[in-house]
C-alpha cells in the first residue's frame, strides 16, 4: 500500500478488518446492550412483518424507527440467519459510518488523507469502546455507533441528508451565479428530500430535528457568504408554505398510524405532565435532573469523561463546521435531554440523548490527530487494526450462554426486558407476556398480546 498514493485495495483491506471488528465487539464487549430488548424490538417487528402474523398487533413506541432502521434490516432478513441479526446490523450500521465519513472527507483532503483519517477514527472509536469496558461504564455510552434501538441510525442518515441538501444548493447558486436571489432546487430533488425527510419525521421526530437544525447551522454559520445570502433560504414565501404543508402531511399521516399501530403520543403525555406542574417547580426540578444526571456521568462514564478532556485540549483545532455543531448542538441535546428524561418519560440517564456529541467529537479529535501523524506509515496502521483484533479474540464470547438460559424461560408472565430476548432466542416458539411491577400487561412495544 502506498501512503501517496492509496489503491482500492488498500480501502478494501480497511474496510474488511474494521468491519470483522466491529462484528467481533457486537459480539463480546456490546453483546449485553446490543441483544438487549430495546435492540430486539425491529428484529421481531420484521420477524412478524415477513411471516403470516403481520405487526397490526404491535404496541408501538412514540418513535417506531421505522426509516431507514426497518428498512435495512429487511436487507439483511434474507442474508442472515435470525439470531445474528442484531450484530450484522450494527456491523453494518459502522460501516456505512465509515463509507459517509469516507465520502465526505474526500470531499475536503484528498484520498491520501482520507485513509488516515478513517483509520484513526475507526482506533479511537474502539479504544474509547475498550475504555469504557475496562472503566465498567453503565451503559457502554458508544454502543450507539451499532445498536439500532434509539434511532442512531436515523442521525446518520438525517446529517447525512442534510449536508446533501446543503452541497446541491450551493452548486446550484454557483452555476447561476446569483448572489443576492435564490434558487429552488428542481422538483424531482424537491420531491426526494421532501419524501425522504417525511419518512424521518414519521420514524422518529428526533433524528428529523437533527438533520433540520444541522442544515441551519452550516447555512447560517457559512461565514463565505454575505449574511443577507445565509438567510435567503428562509425569506421566501415557498420556503414557508412547503414548511408548514410539510408539517400538516406529516403529522396528519402520523395520527392515523397512531390509530392503527396504538402508538402513545410523546406531545400529550409530556403535556399532561406540565399541567401538573407550576413554574416556579420546573425551575428546581430541572437544576436538581441535571445535577444527578452529571452525577452519572460521573460514576458510569468515565470514558465520556475521558472524551471532553480530549474536547478541551483539541476544540479549537476541529473544523469549522464540526465546532458550530457541538455549539448548537450541546444546550439543545441537553434541552431535549430534560424534556424527554425529566418531564415525558422519567428517566433518569437517557444519555442516548447526547449520542450526536459523540460523533462531533470523535470527528473533530480524530481530525486534529490524523493532521498530526499525516507520515504515520500505513503498516503501523494496519498492524495496529489487527493487533485489536487479535486483542478482542480473546474476550469473551456468552451468546451460546445466553441462549440457552433465555431458551429455558418457561414463565408465561415476564418483565419487559426477559420478554423480547425470550421471544427472539425462542425464535418465536415461546411467545411470553411482558408484565409491569404491578403484575399487569405492559403494552408498550410489544407485539406479545395477539396470542392468548
Amino acid at each position: 500500500m502506498s501512503i501517496q498514493s492509496p489503491t482500492r485495495f488498500s480501502f478494501f483491506l480497511f474496510f474488511l478488518l474494521s468491519g470483522f471488528i466491529n462484528f467481533l465487539l457486537c459480539e463480546t464487549i456490546y453483546f449485553e446492550p446490543i441483544y438487549a430488548a430495546d435492540n430486539l424490538y425491529l428484529p421481531l417487528l420484521i420477524k412478524d412483518l415477513v411471516s403470516k402474523q403481520g405487526i397490526f398487533h404491535w404496541y408501538l413506541p412514540p418513535s417506531p424507527y421505522f426509516f431507514p432502521d426497518l428498512f435495512l434490516n429487511l436487507i439483511l432478513y434474507p442474508f442472515v440467519p435470525f439470531l445474528y441479526l442484531p450484530s450484522l446490523y450494527g456491523t453494518l450500521q459502522m460501516f456505512l459510518v465509515l463509507l459517509g465519513i469516507g465520502v465526505l472527507i474526500t470531499k475536503y483532503v484528498s484520498k491520501k488523507a482520507a485513509l488516515p483519517f478513517l483509520y484513526c477514527f475507526e482506533l479511537l472509536f474502539i479504544l474509547l469502546s475498550l475504555c469504557g469496558h475496562w472503566l465498567g461504564d453503565d451503559p457502554l455510552p458508544f454502543v450507539y455507533f451499532l445498536s439500532q434501538a434509539h434511532h442512531s441510525t436515523g442521525f446518520f442518515f438525517s446529517l447525512l441528508l442534510a449536508l446533501y441538501l446543503y452541497s446541491l444548493l450551493n452548486e446550484r447558486e454557483k452555476e447561476q451565479n446569483k448572489i443576492n436571489s435564490f434558487q429552488f432546487l428542481p422538483l424531482p430533488y424537491t420531491l426526494l428530500f421532501f419524501f425522504s425527510f417525511s419518512l424521518l419525521y414519521l420514524s422518529d421526530r428526533f433524528s428529523f430535528s437533527v438533520g433540520a437544525l444541522s442544515f441551519f447551522v452550516v447555512r447560517i454559520w457559512d461565514s463565505r457568504l454575505p449574511f443577507s445570502m445565509r438567510i435567503s433560504y428562509f425569506q421566501t414565501k415557498r420556503f414557508w408554505i412547503l414548511t408548514l404543508l410539510f408539517l400538516f402531511i406529516n403529522e396528519l399521516v402520523f395520527f392515523y398510524l397512531k390509530q392503527i399501530f396504538q402508538i402513545p403520543g410523546s406531545f400529550q403525555i409530556f403535556g399532561n405532565y406540565l399541567s401538573n406542574q407550576t413554574l416556579e417547580s420546573l425551575i428546581p426540578l430541572s437544576l436538581s435532573y441535571f445535577w444527578d444526571f452529571g452525577k452519572h456521568i460521573y460514576y458510569q462514564g468515565k470514558s465520556i469523561l475521558f472524551l471532553f478532556v480530549c474536547l478541551g485540549f483539541c476544540f479549537h483545532r476541529f473544523p469549522n463546521l464540526i465546532r458550530h455543531l457541538i455549539l448548537v448542538f450541546f444546550p439543545v441535546l441537553l434541552g431535549l435531554l430534560l424534556i424527554v428524561g425529566r418531564f415525558t418519560y422519567l428517566h433518569p440517564y437517557p444519555i442516548r440523548y447526547l449520542f450526536p456529541l459523540w460523533f462531533f467529537c470523535l470527528f473533530g479529535i480524530t481530525w486534529v490527530i490524523s493532521s498530526l501523524g499525516q507520515r504515520t506509515p500505513p503498516w503501523f496502521l494496519i498492524g495496529s487494526l489487527l493487533t485489536i483484533l487479535f486483542l478482542i479474540f480473546s474476550f469473551p464470547f456468552s451468546r451460546s450462554e445466553v441462549h440457552s438460559r433465555l431458551s429455558s424461560v418457561t414463565e408465561k408472565r415476564v418483565s419487559y426486558d426477559l420478554e423480547k430476548p425470550i421471544r427472539f432466542w425462542s425464535q418465536g416458539k415461546q411467545t411470553p407476556i411482558p408484565i409491569r411491577k404491578d403484575g399487569k400487561p405492559y403494552h408498550w412495544i410489544t407485539g406479545a398480546f395477539h396470542t392468548p
